[in-house]
């Protein structure tokens, strides 16, 4: 249904267009190839990073009995990386460019894998054997959020700029919708099953990861293009 209403809301727009009427979406942006990607990229990594602290929550919380404090506190090394990476990433990203999210998406990746092959083998001091595994993770999304704006926006008509940032952040909310709406539901079916909240996340956070990995494969594409041009 969603995708219906999407495609009609595509040819609505087209038609006010060309009645000469002001659009609530900038349809010129679409041929902005870099936008495009940046945007979908966007939309991908962030239906997989809203929803890893929700199922690490839940598996520190109800699987092994964490209070609230000790599961913030267990994820904490995840917003330090990412903190110290954003000071980097914005010194760094106009002489990088896209080169620098790609290289930010990979740590993603790594720390989310190292954490799904370790969780089910972890019984005591869980907090700490993650943290340095949340830290990488964390870093590499430091490198990715904003430095993804700029470069989304790099080649957008300044005409057009405040739309263009207007429609990112709406499709960053989507995609943290839509990555949400999934991937709990497959940490809660799996859940019913047997009980077994270790091997819930690990499915839940597969899926997360396979969000970020699409988010890789069209950062790696903007990227290819980029140095052809």
């Amino acid at each position: 249904v969603a995708l219906a209403l999407l495609a009609l809301f595509a040819v609505w727009e087209r038609g006010w267009a060309r009645s000469g009427r002001a659009t609530l979406v900038d349809l010129t942006l679409v041929r902005v190839r870099s936008y495009m990607l940046g945007l979908g990229l966007g939309t991908l990594y962030f239906a997989g990073f809203t929803s890893i602290f929700l199922v690490l929550t839940l598996y520190l919380q109800n699987g092994l009995g964490y209070s609230a404090f000790e599961a913030g506190l267990t994820q904490m090394p995840f917003a330090l990386g990412s903190a110290v990476a954003a000071v980097v990433g914005g010194r760094l990203v106009t002489r990088y460019g896209r080169a620098l999210v790609v290289g930010g998406l990979v740590l993603v990746i790594v720390g989310l894998v190292g954490i799904d092959l370790l969780v089910p083998h972890l019984s005591n001091r869980v907090g700490l054997s993650l943290a340095p595994l949340l830290a990488v993770a964390g870093f590499g999304g430091g490198l990715v959020i904003s430095p993804n704006v700029t470069i989304s926006l790099s080649e957008v008509d300044v005409r057009h700029a405040g739309a263009g940032g207007g429609m990112l952040q709406t499709a960053q909310r989507v995609g943290s919708a839509i990555g949400v709406a999934l991937v709990l539901a497959q940490f809660f079916s799996r859940l019913a099953v047997d009980g077994d909240y270790a091997e819930s996340m690990s499915l839940a956070l597969r899926t997360t990861i396979g969000f970020v990995v699409g988010a890789l494969l069209l950062g790696v594409a903007d990227l290819v293009t980029s140095r052809r041009r």
